[in-house]
């Protein structure tokens, strides 16, 4: 009790009002909103109806409840936040019971993996300064592993169907919050065959299959037009093919790659993983800042660490694998597999699987105790699990203390030392609520955050990105506004938006900005130096 006690205070100590700044997580809470309201899973803020998301439903639909309670943002902030904050709270009870039973591991030890599961500052910090999916998705991925687990295990007579039928269930809802759970997936199927239980093999692809089928098929048949991606941008209009391909994912300006820069990118990944992210893993305050961008000076010492680090789980895993072969054995490697083929930031996409990283180095640590034994001792007894469980306490402690200098900052004394986040998105809303007082309400947006502006505003809102590009898109849907919003500094206006009347500085930090661009037919095009023909613009449909 004293620990859940501990994990509960810190997550509502860190509670804050802030959500949106991600844009991800801003997508989630807009998409809730426009199926509570009976419009759909559908962008409520594009000027064309209609347009489906490639986000899959499921955290979307789950928030829909809450807008189904509290229909008003931004009051109803702590309530979306409590969806991911009871995950976590339950993502530490699955986790022990999961140590502690399916592991065999000692009560202490079980115990201190889940604590650290739930206070890693990384999932801290989504669950309670976003509406991010990870704190969810982590809990739906714990239950899932279980209950397959569960099937590979009982008898004939005990209707091992029934847990295969569930754990797809949960698999499928894991797919359905996250695409990386493909890992998860086939993973599970390629176990169950492993552990020659044909028939929850094939019921758990049958099940699968049903529950995931039906969106995929839908998604596909109302894929957003070339004009509505070209209106809205971003990974919310883009298929998984084409995010594979962008030197980023989800940012169509940031270019392409050839399939051989594949082996660069994987690379490129599993160095960042080896030399940032094992580190964070257990040194979290050495290896990460306490808020997104911030910089780091992290010393050529690391290496040593990520060396050792790495080493001590690869050592844990072949000695888990010696023993027996779980499923997590199966799943952790395919998840990783599909990270690094994805062109994004691994830390955060490795965050629901780094209670297993942590479990494994831990049982590297037994391992390395094994082997000094043997040089040492002509017969050795078995080594226990003190050490392991010394360790695992320690990375809590370290946890705490991340997250005791974020509450620290949170509440300094001095106003300008406190959390960048928080002012960042006070900066943010306070721009967005002059637009919303000043702008006449029929003007469409781009912005940066096309979701967050209209949940603020209630504007219709496109995609900022690539004005020279988007600009007859922004032409036809009558866009006169850019809202410059995000949580880093923006840069000064170039040359193109100089030509453009800046109709409020919000000042602060940020440097962020509404610009008005002029009447759509008599404007002067982006990045042009002589005044344009007048545009003859379509009428609306």
């Amino acid at each position: 009790m004293g620990a859940a006690a501990l994990c509960l205070l810190i997550y509502l100590l860190r509670l804050d009002s802030v959500a949106g700044l991600i844009v991800d997580d801003a997508w989630y809470v807009l998409l809730a909103k426009a199926l509570a309201t009976g419009q759909g899973y559908t962008l409520i803020n594009s000027p064309s109806p209609g347009i489906v998301p490639f986000y899959p439903p499921a955290f979307s639909a789950l928030l829909s409840l809450v807008f189904r309670v509290a229909p008003e943002f931004p009051q109803n902030v702590w309530l979306l936040k409590s969806v991911s904050v009871a995950a976590m709270m339950g993502t530490g009870v699955v986790a022990c019971r999961y140590f502690a039973r399916d592991r065999a591991l000692p009560f202490a030890l079980a115990l201190g993996l889940a604590v650290a599961a739930v206070l890693l500052p990384g999932l801290v910090f989504l669950a309670t300064s976003t509406v991010m999916s990870e704190c969810f998705f982590t809990l739906v991925q714990f239950l899932t592993i279980i209950v397959v687990e569960r099937a590979a295990r009982e008898g004939a007579g005990r209707r091992p169907w029934a847990y295969a039928a569930l754990g797809a269930a949960l698999a499928a809802l894991a797919l359905l919050t996250r695409a990386v759970a493909i890992g998860l997936v086939v993973a599970a199927a390629i176990y169950l065959v492993k552990e020659r239980r044909w028939r929850p093999a094939v019921i758990f692809a049958a099940v699968t299959a049903c529950l995931v089928g039906p969106w995929m098929i839908y998604s596909r048949a109302h894929r957003p037009t070339p004009a509505q991606r070209m209106e809205q941008g971003g990974n919310i209009v883009e298929g998984y093919a084409a995010q594979f391909w962008q030197r980023t994912a989800g940012q169509g300006t940031s270019g392409e790659i050839t399939a051989g820069e594949v082996p660069d990118r994987v690379w490129k990944n599993a160095s960042e993983i080896l030399r940032y992210d094992l580190g964070a893993f257990v040194f979290y305050p050495l290896f990460r800042p306490l808020e997104p961008g911030e910089r780091m000076r992290i010393g050529s010492e690391s290496f040593i660490f990520a060396v050792a680090l790495s080493l001590l789980l690869l050592a844990g895993y072949v000695s888990v694998v010696r023993a027996r072969v779980t499923l997590a054995e199966i799943a952790v490697p395919l998840t990783l597999a599909v990270t690094m083929l994805w062109g994004w930031e691994q830390f955060r996409l490795l965050l629901p699987v780094a209670s297993f990283f942590l479990f494994y180095m831990l049982m590297g640590v037994r391992a390395a105790q094994r082997l000094l034994r043997r040089l040492y001792e002509a017969e050795p007894p078995p080594p226990g699990y003190a050490v392991p469980t010394f360790a695992v306490w320690f990375v809590v402690a370290l946890y705490v203390y991340a997250n005791a200098q974020y509450l620290q900052r949170k509440h300094n004394p001095v106003p300008a030392e406190r959390s960048r986040w928080a002012m960042a998105y006070e900066e943010n809303r306070q721009l967005m609520a002059w637009a919303q007082d000043n702008l006449p309400q029929a003007e469409v947006l781009a912005t940066q955050n096309p979701p967050l502006v209209h949940l603020f505003t209630g504007h219709k809102t496109v995609a900022v990105d690539d004005p020279a590009g988007r600009w007859e898109a922004w032409n036809q849907a009558r866009v006169r506004y850019l809202v410059r919003t995000s949580p880093y500094r923006l840069p000064n206006p170039d040359a193109a938006e100089r030509k453009y009347r800046v109709v409020r500085s919000q000042g602060g930090e940020l440097n962020l900005r509404v610009v008005d661009l002029g009447p759509p037919a008599s404007r002067l095009p982006w990045g042009a130096s002589v005044p344009p023909a007048p545009v003859k613009i379509e009428p609306s449909q």
